[in-house]
């Protein structure tokens, strides 16, 4: 049975049983499961009044950073609805981030995500976002009543609840402070998960090292299959082969039909290269090649990095990359000029420093506008390739 599909399953049985359990304390609302907590909240005063200097200074910053971003989410959205009107563009650049179901095809307009990825990416986006906006809201003295989960379906959720009319007597920059923490929390992620992207690259090449190229089957009927080719390919003629970027590179080299002396672990095979029929190059006859890897320095004497050891590292390695994808997606478009985001709220707070109250109702237009946009970049590629 599809792990992912289980994996799924076994989540809703999960969520289901908290629901029933908690169903007292549970709120429903527009389709909404909400569940309200004051737990967390001495440890954000706490906070708050031990560090409020050094806090207030990371709030400016995070000011800085999220206007910067703002801008830059706002390019992204008319630049993508440029792409997607002028240059028929088949697919935007927003999507709609759900788990995927190995074996179900996705809609365009949604980003499949492995379900085990995604679940705790999640849960660090949410992590990093709302605490952020209490702990800042609490530098500027505004109360915070309640923090709280929400699930819509089985997309989770959480949000902070300080006191709005505290909020509102707030300086613009206070204001600004508060609406700017949270997506600069997901940006901060973002970046700590790049470079431990780039670390963990490193660190593993210290005790791994790639050694050849094996693969899964032989093509029927290829050269390859005719002398029974087994082993690690280590050379093509006098070139060493260590990764599959190498294979790739060396291959092109090379004409379909053409005779090539194929260097394994086993032994040295005489192989006619054969024509892919798609690209037109020439293929040795191997099916789904993987590199193969061996241990280094004090590790050696375990030699070969076994596939399910190899397994675990690339699984590790995936989930800083969408740990990364995420956050920096979420903090992006957090930052869209559209209320009740982060960014439309921070814009209002400008708007209203600026023109008072016209400043509200410049904003709820570029709210609107902003909003269109958005269902546009979502669901217009679609609608337009079938019309």
């Amino acid at each position: 049975m599809n792990f992912e599909l289980v994996s799924i399953l076994i989540f809703v049985a999960f969520l289901l049983a908290i629901i029933y359990k908690d169903r007292g304390s549970i709120e429903f609302k527009f389709g909404l499961i909400i569940r309200r907590s004051t737990r967390g909240k001495r440890v954000i005063y706490d906070l708050a009044w031990r560090y409020w200097r050094q806090l207030k200074t990371i709030g400016t910053l995070a000011v800085i950073v999220a206007s910067l971003a703002s801008i830059y989410a706002t390019y992204i959205l008319f630049h993508s609805t440029y792409n997607i009107l002028i240059k028929k563009m088949k697919e935007s650049t927003l999507r709609v981030v759900l788990p995927s179901v190995e074996g179900v095809r996705l809609p365009g307009f949604i980003l499949g995500v492995p379900f085990w990825y995604w679940i705790i990416s999640v849960f660090i986006v949410l992590t990093a976002h709302e605490p952020l906006h209490a702990l800042m809201a609490r530098v500027e003295k505004v109360e915070i009543k309640s923090f709280g989960l929400l699930i819509f379906f089985i997309l989770p959720g959480a949000f902070v609840e300080p006191n709005e009319r505290q909020l509102k007597r707030l300086k613009t920059m206070g204001k600004l402070r508060v609406f700017a923490a949270g997506s600069f929390g997901n940006l901060l992620i973002a970046l700590i998960t790049f470079l431990l992207i780039l670390v963990f690259g490193e660190f593993i090449s210290l005790f791994i090292e790639p050694t050849g190229v094996n693969y899964e089957s032989l093509i029927p009927g290829s050269n390859a299959e005719k002398v029974n080719l087994e082993g690690v390919i280590i050379k093509i003629n006098d070139e060493e082969v260590k990764t599959t970027e190498d294979l790739a590179r060396i291959m092109q080299n090379f004409t379909p039909g053409e005779k090539i002396n194929v260097t394994t672990t086993k032994s040295v095979y005489e192989i006619e290269t054969i024509k892919d029929e798609e690209t037109g190059k020439a293929l040795i006859g191997i099916s789904m090649p993987y590199v193969e890897y061996k241990y280094k320095w004090f590790l050696s004497k375990y030699g070969r990095v076994s596939r399910s050891g190899l397994s675990i590292l690339q699984w590790i390695g995936g989930l800083f990359y969408w740990i990364f994808i995420l956050n920096l997606g979420v903090g992006i478009f957090n930052l869209f000029p559209l209320k009740p985001l982060d960014g439309g709220l921070m814009m209002e707070a400008v708007f209203e420093h600026f023109f008072n109250k016209k400043g509200r109702y410049i904003s709820n237009a570029i709210s609107i506008l902003t909003l269109g946009l958005v269902i546009f970049n979502i669901f217009g590629p679609g609608i337009m390739k079938f019309f």
